[in-house]
């Protein structure tokens, strides 16, 4: 599994998870309104048949002229009997410090119902009730609600990713089958390319052919050359080379590029003007060699016709610089990621200057981009990062 690959599942299983787990939480949070609604209803209800009972057992002790006797154990809340001058007289008040001015206390631990009697019986004018088991059992419900939550959230994105596995399998099959397809396409292209450009080479040595019909073939066998790099990239980006890190002289490589694509740019009635300096660097010679050979295709490929390219090579600086459509702003964004091209006028699979950025990436190099529509674009590397300091 590459990284877009993974990317894209996780993406997958954190919107499916979340979307999911945001749903419950509605649901679970409508039920536990509901159930405090109905928790409430049903305290409020125990606070006040408790209170009436004392009322009860003091108004028949009062008529029957016989001794009020307080038993805790008969009330199935706290009780708390207080005087008229808010004196407490007997309690079961696991809270006995209360406002008596206040109908209705409520306390994350409790819920007190203060009541006062019309006329005082036996001395006692105000009868408290309490409730400890409503509040905890509000707390256990919440938490009961959050540990649902939670291996539901763990079940659901276990249950995503089997999903997203399964209806992954078969685009991952086809995209297998693609690749494998591109990969021997490259292999097979390699070779005839390879004796192609050197059998153009040996005839241009010899003579005798006509210049311009080896030109043409030379031109076109480079830009097959060019597609051949892209399919490679594509077809191989997923697998590590190992790369060697040597001393190289960065102008010897820039010069052969320069070389290469001059007859390209010769087609288009374009120059590559060059000023380059001797650049020794700590790089692996393939990434040096892709990295100007890509900055120069781009170059030569969206440059106007009769236009020139500039190259410079200085104070371990690289500019290549062109005089063609330019990119805008918004586009300078994106322009660095696979498959994005500014144009479709120009063909081309849009990895070129992905590949340049993945091997910036790679060294810690930073790259400048500077352009303006319809004024051309330059692209400039610091490879002070990597130099060889002298």
């Amino acid at each position: 599994m590459n990284n877009d690959d993974k990317r894209a599942l996780i993406s997958f299983i954190t919107i499916y998870t979340l979307s999911s787990i945001l749903l419950i939480t509605i649901i679970a949070f409508l039920y536990y309104e509901k159930e405090m609604d109905r928790q409430k209803k049903v305290c409020k209800n125990d606070l006040q048949n408790c209170v009436m009972k004392v009322e009860s057992q003091l108004l028949k002790a009062k008529l029957t002229q016989t001794k009020f006797i307080f038993s805790p154990k008969t009330y199935k809340l706290n009780i708390g009997l207080f005087d008229a001058n808010k004196k407490l007289i007997q309690s079961s008040l696991q809270h006995p410090k209360v406002d008596l001015n206040n109908m209705m206390i409520k306390k994350p631990d409790y819920v007190q119902l203060v009541y006062k009697l019309d006329k005082a019986l036996f001395s006692i004018q105000y009868i408290i009730s309490e409730d400890i088991s409503m509040p905890r059992s509000q707390k256990s419900l919440l938490s009961l609600i959050m540990i649902v939550i939670f291996f539901s959230g763990i079940f659901i994105a276990f249950i995503g990713y089997l999903l997203s596995k399964l209806l992954l399998k078969p685009v991952k099959e086809k995209m297998r089958h693609l690749d494998n397809f591109i990969k021997d396409s490259a292999h097979e292209i390699n070779t005839p390319i390879a004796s192609l450009l050197m059998s153009v080479s040996a005839l241009k040595k010899k003579g005798g052919a006509d210049p311009k019909i080896l030109n043409h073939i030379s031109i076109s066998s480079k830009q097959i050359s060019d597609v051949y790099n892209s399919l490679s990239h594509l077809a191989f980006s997923d697998i590590a080379h190992n790369r060697e890190i040597t001393e190289i002289n960065f102008k010897d490589i820039v010069e052969k590029s320069v070389e290469f694509y001059s007859e390209i740019a010769k087609s288009k009635h374009c120059l590559i003007h060059t000023s380059l300096q001797d650049t020794p660097l700590m790089i692996d010679k393939e990434d040096a060699k892709k990295l100007i050979n890509n900055l120069l295709s781009n170059a030569v490929k969206y440059n106007n016709t009769g236009k020139q390219i500039t190259v410079t090579l200085e104070q371990n600086i690289l500019s290549v610089k062109d005089e063609g459509i330019g990119i805008d702003a918004k586009e300078q964004k994106i322009i660095l990621k696979r498959y994005q091209r500014s144009t479709d006028l120009f063909g081309g699979f849009g990895i070129g200057l992905d590949i340049v950025n993945s091997i910036c990436h790679t060294y810690n190099i930073p790259m400048k981009i500077t352009s303006k529509k319809h004024q051309g674009s330059t692209f400039s590397i610091d490879f002070r990062a990597i130099a060889v300091k002298t």
